[in-house]
């Protein structure tokens, strides 16, 4: 089945110069009618080719997925991939100006700035260490 899906896949592919849904029923109905011998009927042959054909081609239709999201062609898939893992990679001091200090992001000399401005704002000196428990 597996063999005659991609051959009737491809072939259609060439023949009709296209690469769309059509030619995965056409390699769906085939592979589906090999299927059906086994009842060794026609009615069975026809109707598991059929079921195979549409099961087959609404997937690739809908674009691979279940949930309907179809794949642009014009696009490279490694060159999309790429552009995704390139999309979240800032750097440290934009993600700082961004998002500024506190919550757990603390840039470089993050303690110095704090200590100044608390100096500044209430007039309280911060120590530079943390004094020993003993």
């Amino acid at each position: 089945m597996g063999c005659t899906y991609e051959f009737v896949k491809t072939a259609s592919a060439n023949l009709r110069e296209k690469d769309d849904h059509y030619n995965v029923a056409l390699g769906g109905f085939f592979s589906g009618a090999i299927l059906g011998l086994r009842a060794r009927s026609f009615p069975a042959v026809l109707g598991y080719g059929a079921a195979l054909a549409t099961a087959m081609g609404a997937f690739e239709y809908t674009g691979g997925s279940l949930w309907g999201y179809k794949k642009d062609l014009e696009v490279d898939e490694f060159d999309r991939r790429e552009q995704l893992r390139k999309a979240y990679r800032t750097p440290a001091e934009q993600t700082f100006e961004e998002l500024g200090e506190g919550r757990g992001i603390f840039a470089p000399g993050y303690a110095e700035r704090r200590r100044d401005r608390i100096k500044e704002a209430y007039g309280i000196d911060v120590p530079t260490t943390q004094p020993s428990a003993s």
